[in-house]
Order: structure tokens, then C-alpha cells, then sequence
């Protein structure tokens, strides 16, 4: 627009300065002009066109850019969606699987929670029933033994009599072998009856082995002379004197193993061997084996053996028996460590073994264990006895005087603390159930005013069962009924000698 206006300005100053004529002749001026403007004006139509021109293609190729780029936009905005689309797909699947699974697991869970549940409440119930099982058969089994020890006891006080003829001795050694196979019957059963309720434990003390293995074996001469089998017991002499072992337990494992070799072997030989496998300063590894020459057992036989209620060979042999020895043998070795073993062709014999790793214990301990017995002074040793049972009464005083011991007999354990109080007595034998005041409390009474008499408990009870609680409240020993005169005797005279 500025040019314009600047072209029509030149054109009036050329006529004006130019030619004065020209001032004067309007109509030439306003020629002059419209010629410019029109020219202007041609010229500016050629440029506007041409700015259209060129505006219209920056503006579809503007467009066209746009265009694209709003396509390309669309693709990738796309291409999110799909993938966004497909990501949250394979997320809801996942998630069904996932859910699909957690409730199988969840409901497989839940059923295994359930019979968990189901076991533990039969373990529980299994449990209570045992213990009620074993609880019935230990009452009951108290209650059969104590008649029958007075019947294996005045047996055994009757065939102490030399006036008796022989065919009433036979009778009565008839009737003691019966009550004795009885009382064998029921302590067997008491004892499995313990060893599935988890009652019973280990308690380990110094012991002589060799003597102990001694003194088991020829407990069986007397059955050995009626069966004509002879007895061999093989013991190396660098065995240690002392070792800490259960002797109640292994004397129950040695006892059913040659047991059940005297029942099965005839005008035979039973062993008891004792072998060292290893040996360090404070241990030893030792094999006990018991082996017969008798009937042996068949080879499709042998895996039933250790069963309970299992008798082998009964048929052929006609022996009795419970078929609980070798059952009770098994668990009992099983309490301590160690395993039964079996060797054996069936007419040619039977051997039974076992492996040991005790501990050695200071020969000086040995001495404590073991004090001298012998030759016992029983001249004016009075013996207090606490038992309210009339027939163990009975025997008691008889095997006593038997020994030699003069005894004064009470039924409780009152008049026990009041007896001791009164008298001098030089040891008590002490009934652990008696009615008003048991033996244990008695017992506690007494060892507060006399910390010195000796006091022994007797028992109808397992010895495991009542050794340490005995002990533990001041008692010095616990000898079970039916009372033996020799154990009795024994005992006795090691407390008397200290």
C-alpha cells in the first residue's frame, strides 16, 4: 500500500517539475494515474494470484503433513490400544489360571488341613486309649499278681520244709511253676503294655557286666537239669569291670533270649558270649550273643519271630509260651540304641545277637556297687516289715527267719513311724501301697528324724517304674515281689554290712 502511494507521488512531481505544462492539464495528471493504479493494480492481481497459488499449496501440503502425522499418531495410538488390549487379555487369563489353581490348591489344602485334623484328633483318641488300656492292665495286673505271690510264696516257703514227702514236693513244685509261668504271663503283658504308651524309660548305673551275665545264665540251671542242656558262658577278660547300662533292661533282653533257647533245645548247649568290638578309654563296643544247638527255625519263619503273640516251632516242639519274649526283646534294645539279630538253620540251632556302646565307669565305683555280703552276722538283726497284706505277712516272716532275722510285722505306715520311734530296728522292709499312710510317705516321715536305717521298698510294681522315685525320697533299695530268699537275703545283708 506504501508503494504504493510512493508511485503516485513520483508520477505527480514528473509532471510538475518536468513541464509546467503539464501542471495546468488535469486531465493528463489523472491519465497518468489511472494508468499507474491500473497497472498497479493488474501487476497486484498478478501477485495476489500468485500468492494464492502458493498459499494454497503450502496449505495442502500443510494439510497433507497434518494429515499424515494425525495417521501416524492413530497407528501408534492403535498399536497401544492393541497392545494394552492384549497385555490386560493375557493378564485376565493368567489370573484365571491363577485363581483356578488357588483353588484347587486351597481346596486340596483345606481337605489335607481336614484329615490332619482327623489323624490328630485319632492319634489323640488312640492315645487316651491306650494309656486307659495300660492303665486297666497295670491295675489288673496288680491285683492278679498279688494272690499269686502268696501262692508262689508259701510254695516256695513249703519246699523250704524237709519233713515234706517227695510226691507232695513234686505237687508243690508243680504248683510254683504254674504261679511262676502266670506271673511270667503278666509281666510280659504290663511290659508290652508300657512300651506302647511310651512308659518306659532307660535309666542307666554302674554295673558289673561280667557278674551280671553270670548270675543270669546259671538262674537257668535248675531248667537246664530237667532238660538236659548244659550251660557255657564266655566272657574276655579285658571287659571292663564297670559299665553304665540299664541292668534291668538288659537282664529282661538276656532273660527272654535264653529263655527262649532252654524252651527249644534239648540234651543241648546254650551259650552266653560277651565280645569286644571296640574299646577306648571311656567306652566299649560290645556283641552279646546267646546261641543253642537246638531245633532252630525255618528259613520262611524267621520274619514273623520278633511279632508279638508269634510261636514258632510250637507245634513241633509243644512248647509253651506267649510268643512275647523275642517282641519285648526287639523294643526294649530298640530304647537303647541298638538292634536284635538273628542267625539261624533250622536243625542245627539258633543264634541271637546284639551290639552295646557303653560307657566305661572308674574301677574305684565298682567297690560302692558291689560291697562284701558275705558272711552277714543275722544274730539279733531285727528287721522292721510294713505290709498290710496277711498272706505276704505270712511269707515275709517265714523267708526271714528262714535267714535268720528276727522280724516285727506292722499294717501301715503310721504304725511303722510310731514302731520306729519306739524301737531300735536295724532296717525296714517297706510295703509302698498300704492303706492310711503308703510306703513314700512313710518313708519321708521317717528320714526326718532317722537318716540312717536302711529302708527297702517292696513292690508289686516294674522296678523302672518306681527305682528312681524310691530313691529320690530317701529309700535305699527296691526289691519286687514274689519275694526270692536269696535276693532277699542279699540285699538285706548289703545294706546291713555298710
Amino acid at each position: 500500500m506504501i508503494k504504493w502511494g510512493l508511485g503516485i507521488m513520483i508520477i505527480l512531481y514528473h509532471h510538475f517539475s518536468v513541464d509546467t505544462r503539464s501542471y495546468k492539464d488535469e486531465n493528463s495528471i489523472l491519465d497518468n494515474i489511472n494508468q499507474y493504479v491500473e497497472a498497479s493494480a493488474n501487476q497486484g492481481s498478478k501477485l495476489g494470484n500468485d500468492y494464492l497459488f502458493y498459499a494454497s499449496s503450502i496449505s495442502i501440503e500443510k494439510y497433507n503433513l497434518q494429515n499424515a502425522k494425525n495417521t501416524d499418531v492413530d497407528n501408534q495410538n492403535n498399536k497401544i490400544v492393541y497392545f494394552l488390549s492384549s497385555f490386560l487379555l493375557l493378564f485376565v487369563i493368567v489370573a484365571l489360571i491363577f485363581y483356578i489353581k488357588y483353588r484347587v490348591v486351597k481346596k486340596h489344602c483345606d481337605s489335607l488341613l481336614k484329615e490332619n485334623k482327623q489323624l490328630v484328633e485319632a492319634k489323640i483318641e488312640a492315645e487316651k486309649l491306650t494309656n486307659i488300656k495300660s492303665q486297666f492292665i497295670s491295675t489288673v495286673s496288680h491285683e492278679l499278681r498279688t494272690p499269686l505271690y502268696g501262692v508262689v510264696g508259701i510254695s516256695t516257703l513249703l519246699l523250704e520244709d524237709t519233713d515234706i514227702a517227695d510226691k507232695h514236693k513234686k505237687l508243690l513244685n508243680s504248683l510254683k511253676f504254674s504261679g511262676d509261668y502266670l506271673l511270667d504271663l503278666i509281666n510280659k503283658v504290663l511290659k508290652i503294655s508300657k512300651i506302647e504308651s511310651n512308659n518306659e524309660k532307660i535309666t542307666k548305673t554302674p554295673t558289673n557286666l561280667a557278674k551280671l551275665s553270670q548270675n543270669l545264665l546259671f538262674s537257668f540251671e535248675y531248667q537246664a537239669k530237667n532238660k538236659k542242656n548244659k550251660l557255657a558262658l564266655e566272657i574276655p577278660d579285658e571287659l571292663p569291670d564297670v559299665l553304665n547300662i540299664d541292668s534291668l533292661k538288659i537282664s529282661e533282653v538276656l532273660i527272654n533270649l535264653i529263655g527262649n533257647s532252654s524252651k527249644f533245645t534239648e540234651n543241648g548247649t546254650i551259650w552266653l558270649r560277651i565280645k569286644i568290638l571296640s574299646i577306648s578309654k571311656d567306652s566299649v563296643t560290645i556283641r552279646y550273643e546267646v546261641e543253642d544247638d537246638g531245633v532252630g527255625i525255618p528259613e520262611d519263619k524267621k520274619e514273623f519271630v520278633f511279632e508279638k503273640f508269634s510261636q514258632i516251632g510250637r507245634e513241633a516242639n509243644k512248647s509253651e509260651g506267649t510268643g512275647l519274649g523275642l517282641s519285648i526283646v526287639k523294643n526294649l534294645l530298640e530304647m537303647m540304641d541298638s538292634e536284635i539279630h538273628l542267625d539261624s538253620k533250622e536243625g542245627r540251632g539258633t543264634r541271637f545277637y546284639f551290639d552295646l556302646e557303653l560307657e566305661i565307669i572308674d574301677e574305684k565305683e565298682e567297690k560302692e556297687i558291689h560291697p562284701n555280703t558275705s558272711n552277714i552276722n543275722t544274730i539279733y538283726r531285727r528287721i522292721l516289715v510294713a505290709e498290710d497284706n496277711k498272706i505276704n505277712q505270712i511269707v515275709t516272716k517265714n523267708l526271714l527267719n528262714i535267714i535268720g532275722y528276727d522280724c516285727t510285722i506292722v499294717e501301715n505306715g503310721f504304725n511303722a513311724i510310731q514302731m520306729v520311734q519306739k524301737e531300735d530296728f536295724d532296717l525296714i522292709l517297706m510295703d509302698l501301697n498300704m492303706p492310711y499312710l503308703n510306703g513314700t510317705e512313710a518313708t519321708k516321715r521317717i528320714r526326718e528324724f532317722d537318716q540312717e536305717i536302711p529302708i527297702i521298698a517292696l513292690t508289686a510294681s516294674e522296678l523302672s517304674e518306681i527305682r528312681e522315685e524310691c530313691l529320690s525320697i530317701g529309700m535305699n533299695d527296691v526289691i519286687n515281689k514274689p519275694l526270692d530268699k536269696n535276693d532277699l537275703k542279699n540285699i538285706i545283708s548289703k545294706h546291713l554290712s555298710r
